[in-house]
């Protein structure tokens, strides 16, 4: 089980990595109590509302660590009781400093919230050492049933916790005045999902581990999509190093967009690292992500093109180690960026994986294309043994891989084939890979369809699109 200490050690990382920096108003050493704090930031990507301050460090046997404050903790509120004894003691300005209400504890067991409307309302208690000595008719006080002599224990002060700043004058308040100290902690799963998602979106090679400890490890399966979503991301944003060196060594943040890759550059738009401008032919690196990363993508390239990350994205395409969808499409298209060909069998696996839903094995033929040719057997074999579903999906594949082998097997097949379905996704397959034979195989069984329209008109009329499409494109 992933330890609370590694998650927010990430969103530790988070903060430091993010465009707000680290600035020393955002991480508070305790002295006291021998634990870090540090501030949830509540405008950190817009991800989530929360505020509050979070405990990312706790000194082994240190007064934090005996009260099993933990790594991981959101303390939002800090609960100060301050034992009554004498006079002086009981100052109930103080104790409604945050919200306009305390908690009073009586000697007989009684626990009584006292609150107030407005800032400067009192309560209408009078107390002399630690005895009410009056309490004014009709006031809060007097509703509440106190009575002259009752003996107060203590005064609970409440502080809400939004900022580092109100966790120090909390702290040093109620150690002024050597106040019992307790805190109301949560944890909630929308401030670890909003860390695990910006993550990815920072493209920092750091968070690499981080991301796979979870997926590995993490009993929660909303913790486990959006690391598997966040690793995608850093794989893509890693396999961009190419583009990102142009800028690199030209020195420069904008380039004319035509001496970038068109895949590569159309890439880099959609993950937020360029603006594209085709009229005026500019590629400008966005700032601040893009201007940074570009400083930063080496790294991230070595740290995720690795045989670790393959046998991690193989491991989780499986739907028997695997059952949500998600995480198997994420890993997929990891291994679609990385192209590793000892995952072509895994692949084909699920690819013919009966069980599968639709969509993911259509998605892991499409990893297969983008594998290319050292997939063509497998998927030559695959077409020839496998049901019609199989064969839709090899089909398509092998049109986008191409290659003499992978078309000459299309063409066969589209003499060959009798289901209607299939002929279509052949057809469509061929005119992808689109050289002259291939064309020319298209234009045959066309004026075979002509001859003979009756037999499969929805075929002629679909070839007979595509070959306009193919000309016009030519002229």
């Amino acid at each position: 089980m992933i330890r609370k200490i590694q998650l927010y050690a990430l969103l530790s990382t988070l903060i430091c990595l993010s465009v707000i920096g680290c600035a020393g108003e955002n991480r508070y050493y305790d002295n006291r109590l021998q634990m870090e704090v540090q501030q949830l930031d509540s405008d950190l990507d817009n991800r989530w509302s929360t505020t509050g301050v979070v405990i990312i460090d706790v000194k082994e046997n240190g007064p934090a660590a005996r009260a099993k404050l933990e790594p991981g903790e959101l303390i939002t509120y800090v609960i100060g009781e301050r034992f009554i004894n004498e006079i002086g003691d009981y100052d109930e300005k103080k104790a409604m400093k945050d919200d306009n209400n305390f908690i009073l504890k009586f000697t007989d067991g009684r626990d009584i919230r006292m609150s107030v409307r407005r800032t400067g309302d009192k309560v209408g208690l009078t107390v002399n050492g630690n005895q009410v000595s009056k309490v004014e008719p009709g006031s809060p006080a007097d509703i509440a049933n106190i009575k002259v002599n009752d003996t107060i224990k203590s005064v609970i002060d409440e502080r809400n916790i939004k900022t580092i700043k109100d966790y120090k004058e909390a702290m040093r308040e109620f150690a002024k005045y050597d106040s019992k100290v307790k805190f109301r902690t949560t944890e909630l799963i929308g401030v670890k999902i909003a860390a695990v998602i910006a993550l990815g979106n920072l493209g920092d090679a750091q968070a690499v581990d981080d991301l796979t400890e979870i997926l590995e490890n993490s009993p929660e399966i909303s913790l486990r999509k959006p690391a598997a979503k966040s690793l995608e991301r850093l794989v893509t944003l890693g396999h961009l190093d190419n583009l990102l060196q142009q800028f690199r060594r030209a020195g420069t943040d904008e380039l004319p967009a035509d001496e970038l890759s068109q895949h590569q550059r159309e890439s880099a738009e959609i993950l937020g690292l360029v603006t594209v401008d085709l009229e005026e032919n500019r590629a400008v690196l966005t700032n601040p992500f893009g201007t940074q990363f570009r400083h930063r993508s080496v790294a991230l390239h070595q740290k995720v093109n690795t045989e670790r990350m393959v046998e991690l994205a193989k491991k989780y395409i499986k739907r028997v180690v695997e059952p949500d969808q998600e995480i198997r499409r994420a890993c997929l298209s990891i291994l679609g960026n990385l192209k590793p060909s000892s995952a072509i069998a895994d692949l084909i696996a699920v690819m013919e994986d009966g069980e599968e839903i639709p969509g993911v094995r259509f998605q892991a033929g499409l990893t297969l294309s983008q594998i290319g040719a050292p997939a063509v057997d497998a998927l030559i074999a695959a077409f020839k043994g496998g049901d019609a579903s199989v064969k839709d999906i090899a089909a398509s594949a092998l049109g986008n891989i191409g290659g003499e082998k992978a078309r000459n097997v299309l063409i066969d097949a589209l003499r060959l084939t009798t289901d209607a379905t299939i002929k279509l996704t052949v057809v469509d397959a061929i005119a992808r890979i689109g050289d002259s034979v291939s064309i020319q195989a298209l234009r045959k069984t066309l004026q075979a369809q002509q001859q003979q329209p009756q037999e499969d008109s929805g075929l002629g009329t679909f070839l007979a699109e595509l070959l306009d499409q193919i000309e016009s494109q030519s002229m």
